[in-house]
């Protein structure tokens, strides 16, 4: 009886201790949604044109968080028009089909008229390009509508198919473009993506669009942009794992633009729906809702293609000492690509120079480059440019930035191919020798006379003559290096590598990211 105790108190405690193991107090807001600014700043343009296989449904922002439906395309293929023109407004419906019924009947009457939208359904006529030739047009449709009013440019969104009006929004900035069956890609100037998209007119700029589609769908768009899906499963799952959690860390970062992130190096790539794969897909689905965590909270889970052999501590690349983010020894990252195992980038002291001066910097001429600093992995954090009026200090993510290289592990050499101003060189009997300048005796019809540093003479028949010294060829330095990025985080041709070797995501992600826990968020339970 006292046995049989024992083991059931055993079997007891050893269901608590496995319970508490893989218990995590995690503190995570996973979205359902996720906003992705695919042209946005700089790269924003004024139209775009969209395809959709089942037509178009205009949708808004409610005022409660909600999109509502407000207008249906039957056309597969329209543009999303920027428009700044003045407008003459007639009507008020109630819905769609009253307004659109209205709009055939009056273009009989009136040719440039659509049906918009400000919260209420209206015709619009026009555009004109002019407040003058807006007014004008007014005062000869008064006779015929008395409700008739002008509308003034106020970030206005215009729908055309094929150069005609199809629907004019009036009533904010933004707007929504969804497919009417909400299935399949919609395809915006050429490139598919799910979900659907938001146009914002931002202050002073053209539309900025976003693609909104689910956290997992976006997934399937990342995975294969940022690693080759014909890689082992393992690794591509815990690539999987690492984008999810830095989605989710980084959600609402560019909220100033209205979106979350982008679709680029300063996010993670995004290529859509005509960059997934099967394999990259599988990889998602394999790990849905599962992220990296550390003290409960989703880790900044950066990563790079290659880390040269260690990958580093954050705070030798960035600012901050990150627990999670230390330097490890990467063994299986080598033999997978040898462009990026070992390369050599060749500079001149000319061209540094140049670059320096460039930048508002003179230090003279360059007379040597040196790495200055180097973390425990070998790494360099600091390189320091000599020069004959000073030295430049470049450190961390600069050195890289400057000298146009795929990585901080390095190491900086010279060579002797400059020419040494101070020196002549002579063929004699021997061959040819070097002969210093400084303190050489020539002789003249006026006796012996001393070379300068800069001066060459020849003795003629009648006179000796002075030869101009040509600078030789600048000094080249070389700068070996392996690996491919900043060298923080998971390193992808490691993964790879360990992936190969047996060991599956998990363990990847904890090697990486030290100290973490793998989390699945649909279950609350640590994997």
């Amino acid at each position: 009886m006292r046995f049989k105790k024992s083991v059931s108190f055993f079997l007891l405690f050893t269901l608590i201790l496995m319970n508490t193991a893989s218990y995590v107090n995690a503190s995570v807001n996973m979205p359902s949604l996720i906003r992705i600014g695919l042209f946005y700043a700089s790269n924003t343009l004024s139209s775009y044109s969209m395809i959709s296989s089942s037509g178009f449904k205009v949708s808004v922002d409610d005022g409660t968080g909600n999109v509502k439906a407000i207008y249906n395309i039957s056309y597969n293929n329209v543009q999303v028009i920027k428009d700044d023109n003045f407008y003459l407004q007639e009507g008020n419906f109630p819905d769609q089909a009253t307004a659109d019924g209205q709009q055939t009947k009056l273009s009989s009457d009136v040719s440039n008229s659509v049906v918009g939208y400000d919260g209420s359904y209206h015709i619009y006529i026009g555009p004109y390009s002019s407040q003058s030739d807006a007014n004008t047009a007014m005062s000869s449709l008064k006779s015929k509508f008395s409700d008739i009013k002008l509308v003034s440019p106020n970030n206005h969104i215009l729908i055309t198919q094929n150069g005609k009006s199809v629907f004019l929004y009036t009533a904010s900035n933004q707007i929504y473009l969804m497919n009417v069956s909400g299935d399949g890609p919609i395809s915006i100037n050429g490139k598919r993506y799910r979900g659907y998209f938001e146009f914002i007119r931002q202050q002073n700029s053209d539309m900025t669009a976003i693609n909104v589609l689910p956290l997992e769908e976006y997934l399937y768009g990342v995975v294969p942009a940022e690693m080759p899906a014909s890689w082992n499963i393992e690794a591509l799952k815990a690539q999987a794992v690492a984008a999810r959690t830095y989605a989710v860390y980084n959600l609402g970062k560019y909220s100033k633009y209205g979106f979350d992130l982008t679709n680029d190096i300063n996010c993670q790539a995004y290529n859509g729906f005509d960059g997934e794969n099967p394999n990259s897909t599988k990889a998602v689905n394999d790990t849905k809702g599962v992220i990296a965590v550390y003290d409960g909270k989703p880790i900044e889970a950066i990563f790079h293609s290659h880390s040269g052999g260690y990958t580093e501590d954050s705070e030798n690349v960035y600012t901050n000492s990150v627990p999670y983010l230390r330097g490890v020894e990467d063994k299986y990252v080598f033999g997978y690509n040898e462009s990026l195992d070992n390369w050599t980038v060749s500079v001149t002291a000319d061209s540094v120079a140049q670059k320096l001066k460039d930048s508002g910097i003179d230090i003279g001429n360059i007379t040597n480059i040196q790495v200055t600093s180097k973390s425990w992995t070998g790494r360099a954090i600091q390189v320091t440019i000599y020069g004959d009026k000073g030295n430049y200090v470049l450190n961390k993510n600069d050195i890289r930035n400057f000298f146009g290289l795929k990585s901080n592990m390095i190491t900086i050499s010279g060579n002797d191919s400059a020419s040494n101003s101070n020196t002549a060189y002579i063929q004699s009997q021997q061959g040819v020798v070097s002969k210093s300048l400084s303190g050489l005796m020539v002789m003249s019809a006026n006796g012996q006379k001393t070379v300068g540093n800069n001066d060459l003479y020849i003795l003629g028949q009648s006179k000796t003559i002075k030869i101009a010294i040509q600078s030789g060829p600048s000094t080249i330095f070389t700068i070996n290096g392996s690996g491919y990025g900043h060298g923080v985080g998971l390193s992808q041709y490691g993964a790879r590598g360990m992936a190969d070797h047996g060991y599956n995501y998990i363990d990847i992600l904890k090697y990486y990211y030290k100290g973490i826990d793998v989390y699945d968020t649909i279950n609350n339970k640590a994997l």
